[in-house]
Order: structure tokens, then sequence, then C-alpha cells
């Protein structure tokens, strides 16, 4: 009998392990989100300066987001090809990581990764259109962040923009596009 009580337990006990709901992200709990603005300033002129914003949900350490980012400064390009303006656009996903982050500054690590377009005005009187070439760009970068308050924080990066599809047949090349670069970012919200 005895054997049998511990046979019937056991088996009750698989029972409820296997009714408990299972989820991808089972232990993740969502504690804030956030939205500000990003700069990103060129090292050794390459790049030029490229203003966006972004914003994403804070998964206790980590982040996960969106952003949108441009530029029109390219003005070593524009002098050697006697180009008026040329501007670079991109947006997508966002993922981060920050760490300690209840310390007054901490590591702060992302990686942006998005798709966008480089657009060159061509210059005809019987043609009103830009020539835009299809991006694909990536960002990582590190740095640190400060907590200015409970709902205010900075980071200031450095890190390198991989871009690829831009189109060698117009005078320039992924490379032109790529570089080293530092960044702040602004965040507001929940942490």
């Amino acid at each position: 009998m005895k054997s049998f009580i511990i046979a019937t337990v056991m088996l009750l006990s698989c029972g409820a392990i296997f009714a408990q709901e299972q989820t991808l992200f089972g232990r993740t709990h969502v504690t804030g989100g956030f939205g500000g603005p990003i700069f990103e300033y060129g090292l050794n002129n390459k790049l030029g300066t490229s203003v966006g914003g972004g914003g994403g949900v804070v998964l206790k350490h980590f982040f996960i987001g969106g952003y949108g980012i441009g530029s029109v400064d390219f003005e070593y390009l524009r002098n050697n090809n006697d180009l008026e303006k040329i501007d670079i656009g991109h947006g997508g996903l966002w993922l981060g990581f920050t760490v300690p982050t209840d310390k007054l500054i901490h590591l702060y690590a992302s990686g942006r990764f998005g798709w966008g377009a480089v657009n060159i005005p061509v210059d005809d009187p019987n043609f009103d259109f830009e020539d835009a070439d299809q991006i694909f760009a990536m960002t990582p970068e590190a740095g640190l962040e400060l907590n200015i308050a409970r709902w205010f924080r900075v980071a200031g990066t450095v890190g390198y923009r991989f871009m690829y599809g831009a189109n060698q047949n117009r005078g320039y090349s992924n490379e032109d596009f790529s570089g080293a670069h530092w960044g702040l970012t602004l965040r507001f919200g929940g942490f």
C-alpha cells in the first residue's frame, strides 16, 4: 500500500509539472521603457553628424526597441563629385545592455540594425528625382552611461557604422558611409 501511495503522488506530481504554462520569455519581466534622441559624430571627419531618435522596452539589464537616424553632412563626398547634397537615413531594431544599472556610472553597449537609403539628387533640369540606393546599416557601440535622475540617463559611446548596399557606379562605396563615430544618447523613461 505504501508503494501505491508513493507511485500515485509521483504520477500526480508529474502531471502538475507538465500542466505549467510554457512561454518563450517566461522569466523575463518588463521593468520599464524609454525614448529619446540619438546623436552620432564622425571621427577623423569621415562621417558627418547624424541625428535621430529611438525608444524601447527595458527587460532588467537588456533593452529592445526601434530607432531612426539621418544625416546630410557628407561634405568630403560632395566636394569630390560636385554634388549639392547627399543624405542618408536608416531605421530598424535597437538592442542594448547596461550593467550594473543601479550604479551612478555603468557600462552601456548597444547595436542598431536597420534598413534605409542613400539619396543623391540628380542634377538634370528635365528630371526631378533622386538616385536612392537601398542600404543596410549595422552600428555596434559601447561606452558609459550616467544616471542623471531615476527617469533620465545619458550614454557616451564609441562605435562603428557598417554600411552595405551603396552603388559604386555613382562614385561612392560602402566605405564612404562606414566609419568610427562617438555618440551621445539621451534616454528618458522608467528604468
